[in-house]
């Protein structure tokens, strides 16, 4: 693995770790029912406190799973330049096949949800 992968995957592993640390301080807080009124508050503000956490948190995991798409997509589209008149025909020919393959596709999904029809019983209403 790359450096860089190395660590995006301890950025991650670190980030769920305060994610369930946090999770685990606030069902600690909700343990005791018999607590008096002041010390309910200071845990209803350390609650609040954590979830603010782990919205954060989970934030930073969205980021971190944009910024690995972007960084998918882009990297997987290449641009290619003067293109000759073979390829060109080598391409309309895949594409023919992959139309004829798609075809297929087509037909065997219609024949799979015409099956699956068979087992549906109609419901009755009324």
């Amino acid at each position: 693995m790359q450096p860089k992968s190395i660590t995006l995957l301890q950025k991650i592993d670190q980030i769920i770790e305060q994610l369930l640390t946090k999770f685990q301080d606030i069902f600690e807080n909700l343990k005791n029912d018999t607590k008096p009124k002041e010390l309910l508050s200071i845990e209803s503000l350390a609650i609040e406190n954590n979830a603010n956490q782990i919205i954060r948190l989970c934030q930073d995991l969205l980021s971190i799973s944009r910024n690995i798409k972007e960084t998918w997509i882009l990297s997987s589209l290449k641009v290619e330049n003067g293109i000759s008149e073979d390829t060109n025909k080598s391409k309309s020919k895949s594409l023919f096949n992959d139309e004829e393959n798609v075809d297929k596709v087509f037909k065997l999904f219609n024949e799979l949800t015409e099956n699956i029809a068979k087992f549906e019983t109609p419901e009755i209403y009324g």
